[in-house]
């Protein structure tokens, strides 16, 4: 019977607001499909949402790298291409992490918040 689309209005903002952090990285990924660029791939993988709740940078880059030489054979456009050297960043023993909302919007306003009341 083919492809037909279903229409169901426009999405909630909240909800449009989810999808399009994933369409972006999306696109970041199809960009480095098509150009062959290893950063823009990094970039994609390092920006997953499941991805960056779980590993770090350095995994992602790690993840990355072996992906692109796991499956180089179906991706001849990355061929001779790596990803450039980047430091670690280490953070000390002795730093406390700050005590703030998981989301970054409420730690803004609970800052804010607590400066106000100064």
């Amino acid at each position: 019977m083919g492809l037909h689309p279903t229409v169901v209005g426009d999405l909630p903002p909240q909800c449009a607001a989810l999808n399009l952090t994933n369409v972006n990285l999306q696109g970041l990924a199809v960009q480095a499909g098509i150009t062959g660029d290893p950063e823009l791939a990094a970039n994609a993988v390092a920006l997953d949402p499941l991805t960056s709740t779980k590993v770090t940078l350095k995994e992602a880059r790690e993840m990355t790298a072996e992906m692109l030489a796991a499956e180089a054979r179906w991706l001849p456009q990355f061929k001779g291409k790596t990803l450039k050297p980047t430091p670690t960043i280490s953070i000390p023993k002795n730093v406390k992490p700050a005590d703030v909302p998981l989301d970054p919007a409420l730690a803004i306003a609970n800052r804010f918040g607590k400066l106000a009341s100064e």
